[in-house]
């Protein structure tokens, strides 16, 4: 009987781990709680678009250099012309861009 009992509670105990909500830590991350704001394409320097998802300093530095040999961005998909942004990688930041 005892066993029994046991065996009950230990699978009670087991079926509510699921609903525990996660630790309160880990919506604490730097990820979670960074916001990234609109960017203006014609005006952001190569610091400013590293704030985008999948930006580094050399693919910023590509974007304001090829926004300075062919004058500003007239539409945001037009970034993919810059080398080493893709429609998969522009996609991810497309919705925090603007070029008005």
């Amino acid at each position: 009987m005892k066993h029994t009992l046991l065996l009950m509670v230990l699978l009670v105990v087991t079926s509510l781990v699921g609903l525990v909500p996660a630790p309160a830590h880990a919506a604490e991350t730097p990820a979670a709680n960074q916001t990234v704001e609109t960017v203006h394409l014609n005006q952001a320097t190569a610091e400013q678009l590293q704030a985008l998802p999948g930006v580094g300093p050399a693919l910023s530095e590509r974007i304001v250099q090829y926004r300075t040999e062919h004058g500003p961005f007239r539409t945001v998909e037009q970034l993919a012309d810059v080398k080493g942004v893709g429609q998969a990688k522009l996609a991810k930041f497309k919705n925090q861009l603007t070029v008005d």
